[in-house]
């Protein structure tokens, strides 16, 4: 089977991306995630991705951290450094998993990034139906909403761990107010607690914190601490 690095941000297109490889044949070898020091970066997420260690843990594959500017000039070619440094210590990976669904700017992006390290691209969720793709990880996956950054999402979301509960509010934003169904375009952030990848164990949080900015129609769900069990 063919081995390859993924792009991970520890949310539920970045995991989701993860299940469909496995299925094809193509096993993700090692967790690359980027922490980038602005919030506004237009490639990474940034809310929790610290914890994106636990997800490794779960599924028993080595992960790593590459902090990024998040300067929209730079983040790119920092990344690409961490990318080098960690490809050097797994040199018979062959492929690039990335999430992206419908962010053309992302996918012309990683594709420049992996042809620049002699990888190939796989995005697995490409051009899926963002309705269709939200019920089947929120069917086959657990994952709570970490962060809210668009009008019309309910502060009631954050942090809660009943998926279908999610699944619902999400799209009433989606058909009320036109929410991207997958947050895509940065409308919502996520993050995974449980899955079929994590071999019978999932993602406890013992400590988090809302910060909600109700005028921005802005609000996060910072995780304090976690663990497995």
């Amino acid at each position: 089977m063919a081995k390859a690095l993924a792009l991970y941000s520890g949310g539920k297109d970045s995991h989701y991306s993860l299940v469909l490889s496995y299925r094809n044949g193509i096993i993700p070898y090692v967790l690359v995630t980027a922490a980038p020091l602005r919030e506004d970066s237009w490639l990474f997420h940034g809310v929790n991705v610290s914890w994106c260690k636990l997800h490794g843990e779960a599924m028993g594959i080595p992960s790593f951290l590459i902090e990024v500017s998040g300067r929209k000039d730079r983040e790119l070619n920092e990344f690409k450094r961490g990318l080098s440094r960690v490809l050097s210590l797994y040199p018979d990976v062959d492929y690039l998993i990335t999430g992206a669904v419908r962010s053309r700017y992302q996918l012309e992006k990683f594709k420049e990034l992996s042809e620049e390290l002699g990888l190939r691209l796989i995005a697995p969720l490409w051009g899926a139906d963002e309705l269709i793709l939200l019920r089947r990880e929120s069917e086959e996956l657990g994952f709570i909403v970490t962060a809210v950054q668009a009008y019309c999402l309910d502060y009631g979301i954050l942090g809660n761990p009943r998926t279908e509960e999610v699944f619902r509010s999400l799209l009433k934003a989606y058909r009320e107010c036109g929410v991207s169904p997958v947050g895509e375009g940065g409308e919502f952030e996520t993050f995974v607690i449980r899955s079929p990848l994590f071999r019978g164990t999932s993602v406890a949080l013992s400590k988090a914190r809302k910060v909600v900015y109700p005028n921005m129609y802005v609000g996060y769900y910072i995780i304090e601490h976690a663990y497995l069990i």
